[in-house]
């Protein structure tokens, strides 16, 4: 417990925002630095450019928050990467929370 609230201790809680071009629309994500850390560490580990990841993640979502999608991408993909039996063999995309 006391480790888990040295690692809460160390999170910045800064948002970052961003701009992507999907389709020709200029959609916004705001997400916190470490989200983005860790989308970044997705896109190396899959040989994907964050642009790609983030215009696949806002085409299934649409209408909801694209900010929210990411921080729930991220955290879906990790811990899919942490189980032995994950979902780790599957596209990125393919993971997003329904």
């Amino acid at each position: 417990m006391h480790q888990l609230l040295r690692v809460l201790d160390q999170l910045s809680y800064r948002l970052e925002r961003r701009v992507f071009m999907v389709d020709g629309q200029e959609l916004t994500a705001c997400v916190s630095e470490e989200c983005w850390e860790a989308l970044a560490d997705i896109c190396q580990r899959e040989g994907l450019k964050l642009d790609n990841l983030v215009a696949n993640i806002a085409r299934r979502v649409r209408k909801r928050s694209l900010s929210l999608e990411l921080d729930l991408f991220a955290l879906t993909y990790f811990q899919n990467r942490a189980l032995p039996d994950g979902l780790h063999t599957m596209e990125p995309a393919n993971l997003l929370p329904c």
